[in-house]
């Protein structure tokens, strides 16, 4: 009869060895690009309601992505070794820049002045995205296997479930997208992570 240990290895290597499963980078990686054409849709429209729409829905995305990275990925990070802890501490403070911008957006009633600091909080975000993208999730695919980015992928899908995805056309303004945003950013990191984690067992 096969040792627990052995049951273990042979299961781990089912695990890594799924290819129906996603991987989490790959899911991190369209979030990024869907937050950027959601601000390109922003930009090029005209009309008044559609704007606010493409920015609620550019507001909540990343909204979702940002808590669940700081939940899910940068704790994944921080677990591997001293480089790992480096880049989750590096994101985390890019987060809290990001962050700041968004509240000082949220306090700005002139429309040319709030679109020039959303430009600046979207270079920042983009600037961002670049460097996870080269060093954050290329260090993760190196140091953490395949099966181990999956199981995370699982409570990574689950975001949708706790935070409004799509444009609501109940939110009268920017504003208050971006309060209620904000009131999901500051939201203590273990409880986004129990809540993550109850929705991907609950559905498995």
């Amino acid at each position: 009869m096969a040792s627990k240990k052995t049951a273990k290895k042979k299961s781990d290597q089912m695990e890594e060895e799924n290819p129906d499963k996603p991987d989490i980078i790959d899911e991190i990686t369209k979030d990024h690009r869907l937050v950027e054409e959601f601000y390109k849709n922003y930009k090029a429209s005209k009309d008044k309601e559609q704007r606010k729409l493409w920015f609620n829905q550019f507001i909540w995305a990343l909204t979702a992505h940002a808590v669940a990275e700081e939940a899910i990925v940068y704790s994944i990070l921080e677990s591997v070794n001293k480089k790992g802890m480096e880049l989750g501490n590096k994101s985390r403070q890019d987060h809290e820049e990001l962050k700041m911008m968004l509240v000082e957006l949220s306090a700005e009633n002139d429309e040319a002045a709030f679109d020039k600091k959303f430009d600046q909080a979207f270079n920042t975000l983009m600037e961002h995205v670049q460097m996870e993208e080269s060093e954050d999730l290329v260090f993760m695919k190196e140091h953490v296997s395949l099966g181990a980015r999956q199981i995370a992928c699982e409570m990574w899908l689950m975001k949708d479930h706790l935070i409004p995805n799509k444009p609501h056309a109940w939110i009268p303004d920017r504003k208050a997208a971006l309060e209620l945003s904000m009131g999901v950013l500051v939201s203590p990191i273990d409880k986004v992570r129990e809540m993550l984690m109850h929705h991907s067992q609950v559905l498995r």
